[in-house]
């Protein structure tokens, strides 16, 4: 009887192995915690007595050590044998550092806990966007699940911060950080150098003795820089957005409850971009989607900006911000695909990740100063100027449109 039940648990793990539901799980339980730690952290430092330039401080933390950390864990990941390991191990620090954080009421300690944390959380990023873009499945019926729990997550968090000790907003963090583990358990990622050499594909690339890949085939890459610097405009005004949205909506009398069903509904309407993405992001040309991501975040800012009625910024709120962060976010795979050899893949979009944060590291500090002298919607002002730059940049965008990464 044994040997048939442990017949039967093998049958069930060999099943589940590289199925359908091991991704829902790793990328639902990826994104759950994601927005669980991060949409509504601002309100949580808000509500523990953090004023404006404490929390901009706070939250900055986490470009500056992504900036730093989120390179190195990238170019790893892509030289292990066991591609799972180093997001397995960021995993376990996400939902241990999180606990942690929630003890904590220091403000140096909440500044390197962040860091940390958030550094690591966006570590992760890159390898699920490898994914999506070379699994066995499309990208976008992958991708939907990373909405869906991100919109789950934005929820759960306002309803915990409403009706539960503030505390219990990392307990969420933690069992996501389990989900996701056990989904990770079961995908099959192979290793990047397993890959296409980069000459097939016409791409330079440096080598060391030995075959090593060195960072200089991404950075000596014009097009690739010029992306780098309109990443900068965009990711940077959209990681300001992403921690203030919430402060705004509270600033018109939403309370934090309304505020997580807000989120929870604007994250719900990039499920058809998501869905549809092999529709359109495939056949339409770098320079273009830079553009529309531009034009949409110019256009949502200056609705906060200029707008007097919640429900003007509500509804702004909910058809754009997620759709244009989407969009932003399949832009940078498909550039990095189109101009990174397929070994550095994951290197090159965490060399992208450096970038936003760095740009989070600038914006957040300036933003916070802005929001304190002049309010927050002077803020939002001034990030619809810069991504007025960046619309010009996105102009002159030369990339080649060969690479099938969402179909």
């Amino acid at each position: 009887m044994r040997h048939g039940l442990g017949m039967r648990a093998g049958s069930i793990l060999s099943r589940y192995r590289d199925s359908y539901i091991s991704y829902i799980f790793l990328y639902t339980g990826y994104y759950l915690a994601f927005a669980s730690y991060s949409s509504v952290l601002s309100v949580y430092l808000s509500g523990i007595g953090m004023t404006d330039r404490e929390m901009s401080l706070i939250l900055s933390a986490a470009g500056i050590f992504s900036f730093f950390i989120a390179p190195v864990t990238g170019y790893l990941n892509d030289r292990a044998r066991n591609p799972k390991a180093v997001p397995a191990a960021l995993l376990v620090s996400v939902g241990g550092l999180g606990l942690v954080f929630s003890a904590c009421r220091g403000l140096w300690t909440l500044f390197l806990l962040n860091g940390v944390t958030m550094a690591f959380i966006n570590s992760i990023t890159p390898v699920c966007e490898r994914v999506a873009g070379s699994g066995k499945y499309r990208y976008g019926v992958l991708r939907v699940w990373g909405t869906l729990g991100y919109a789950a997550g934005a929820q759960g968090a306002g309803l915990v911060l409403e009706w539960l000790p503030p505390g219990a907003l990392f307990l969420l963090v933690a069992g996501a950080c389990g989900l996701c583990l056990l989904g990770l358990w079961g995908v099959v990622i192979q290793p990047a150098m397993a890959g296409a050499p980069a000459q097939e594909r016409g791409l330079p690339i440096k080598k060391k003795a030995g075959g090593r890949l060195l960072l200089g085939s991404l950075l000596g890459n014009p097009p690739f820089l010029l992306f780098l610097l309109a990443a900068f405009l965009f990711a940077g005004c959209s990681g300001v957005n992403i921690n203030y949205s919430p402060v705004l909506l509270g600033s018109l009398g939403i309370p934090a409850v309304s505020v997580g069903t807000v989120l929870f509904l604007s994250t719900l309407t990039e499920i058809p971009l998501i869905l549809f993405s092999h529709k359109f992001m495939d056949r339409l040309s770098g320079r273009l989607l830079a553009a529309i991501c531009f034009l949409l975040a110019v256009g949502q800012y200056l609705a906060y900006g200029l707008a007097s009625s919640p429900w003007t910024v509500v509804g702004v709120m909910v058809l754009v911000k997620a759709v244009a962060s989407s969009l932003y976010m399949m832009l940078s795979l498909k550039m990095v695909r189109a101009l990174a050899p397929k070994e550095l893949t994951t290197t090159g979009l965490s060399v992208v990740a450096s970038v936003n944060n760095l740009a989070g590291i600038l914006l957040q500090n300036l933003g916070g100063w802005t929001a304190e002298a002049f309010g927050i919607q002077a803020m939002y002002l001034c990030m619809a100027g810069l991504c007025l730059t960046g619309l010009v940049l996105a102009a002159f965008l030369r990339v080649q449109n060969e690479q099938r990464v969402f179909s």
